[in-house]
């Protein structure tokens, strides 16, 4: 089987294995669950991160990565009412994409990768992030005097010139 054919291959049994089940009324357990939308995505996606991976073809991976990503967070988001429609999944999702990118031809990925990690979990986590810097900043005002006293003290008497 030729790389190029098994995606369209795989999508066309899929589907006709589908239309077959819903012809003659046959019931899948958790069925309900596999057969929306968001399962195409989590194909499609997992089918092309396999190609992409297994051919060391860094496109199909990262269209793959996101179209499992995209796939997963749907699913999430209708099915099990984890997440919510908020920007840094996105980013989260694409930053993992230029990430395994990076990680199949080590070429290019890997700066955008981390700069969408890392605006991601700053956007996920503010109110921690923002709690943390104002019991930093509690902290800091408290031994402020002190600390300028010690540089001080520092840049009179130890500091060589």
């Amino acid at each position: 089987m030729k790389s190029n054919q098994a995606l369209p291959g795989i999508i066309l049994i899929a589907a006709g294995i589908f239309f077959l089940t819903r012809q003659f009324n046959f019931t899948f357990p958790y069925g309900d669950l596999l057969f929306q939308w968001p399962s195409i995505l989590i194909i499609i996606g997992f089918v092309l991160s396999w190609q992409g991976f297994s051919n060391r073809d860094d496109h199909k991976m990262f269209s793959g990565i996101v179209l499992l990503g995209l796939g997963i967070l749907f699913h999430g988001i209708y099915t099990f009412n984890y997440w919510t429609y908020e920007w840094p999944y996105f980013t989260l999702i694409i930053a993992l994409a230029f990430l395994l990118k990076y990680a199949v031809n080590k070429r290019d990925g890997a700066g955008p990768g981390f700069i969408l990690l890392i605006i991601s979990a700053a956007a996920l986590f503010y109110s921690t992030i923002t709690e943390w810097a104002y019991s930093l900043h509690s902290s800091v005002e408290t031994i402020w005097p002190g600390l300028l006293i010690l540089i001080g003290v520092y840049l009179l008497f130890f500091r060589k010139r």
